[in-house]
């Protein structure tokens, strides 16, 4: 099964084809000259101009399909961004009302199915920075976060079976009784969130790369502060406040 970062890429790889087809009916017309004029035969002129007539429409498909491909993807991209925006204005303030979860539950559902559609891999980096953003601030709407906060309780800290009973409470609004109420949030829209506070199984880090040696060469004369740490963890292992030496290998 292809993943989302796959089939994003199918229209420019389309694009690509004809455009590849392209040059290479035309180079074909410029080797059938070129072989028509070792024999000084004026046959080839005819079939060499139609393969360049074919091979340019397809150069012109191709830069056609490729500038559709960029406003459509530019189009993804703006809408992903603006949907995550929603989501965080919904909840930013810590709030635990259920309406304004399952808002935000959509919205971020939304961003999901927007961002396959985005196919300029510039646009698919600058999204991957956005989510970089907006994955601290869902982390944060949900972390630390008690049981009680989830069964939409005024006060989180009251214990887990109150705030459940709470959460269905009959209550009266105006001249209306009601006999229960549901005020617990939406599982499926704190999954949402969950899942856009999570980073993706197929998440490359940017920030893999370590020092080479001859950087650290480097470091050694322009920096002694930070080759002294480097040099300091390859040799020792900070935990529970204590150093340990590590086992050369």
């Amino acid at each position: 099964m292809c993943t989302a970062r796959e089939k994003c890429l199918k229209g420019p790889a389309m694009a690509s084809i004809l455009r590849w087809m392209g040059w290479l009916l035309i180079a074909f017309a410029l080797i059938y000259v070129a072989v028509s004029g070792l024999y000084n035969s004026s046959n080839g002129l005819l079939p060499a101009g139609i393969l360049v007539a074919i091979g340019t429409q397809l150069l012109v498909q191709a830069k056609n399909a490729g500038d559709t491909n960029e406003k459509r993807s530019f189009f993804h991209l703006e809408s992903c961004v603006l949907a995550y925006e929603e989501a965080a204005k919904l909840l930013l303030d810590g709030n635990n009302d259920r309406g304004k979860w399952v808002e935000a539950g959509r919205a971020l559902a939304h961003a999901k199915t927007l961002a396959t559609g985005i196919v300029e891999d510039s646009h698919y980096r600058v999204l991957a920075l956005h989510q970089l953003k907006y994955r601290g601030i869902f982390h944060d709407v949900i972390s630390d976060k008690p049981a009680s906060f989830f069964y939409g309780a005024p006060n989180p800290s009251i214990p887990t079976d109150d705030a459940a009973k709470l959460s269905t409470a009959p209550e009266r609004r105006g001249d209306i009784s009601i006999t229960s109420t549901l005020k617990e949030l939406y599982v499926g829209s704190i999954r949402a969130v969950w899942e856009s506070a999570q980073w993706p199984a197929d998440y490359q880090d940017p920030l893999e790369q370590k020092f080479s040696d001859e950087e650290r060469g480097k470091a050694y004369v322009l920096f002694p502060g930070l080759y002294e740490f480097l040099v300091h963890k390859d040799s020792w292992h900070s935990a529970g406040g204590k150093l340990y030496p590590k086992q050369n290998t």
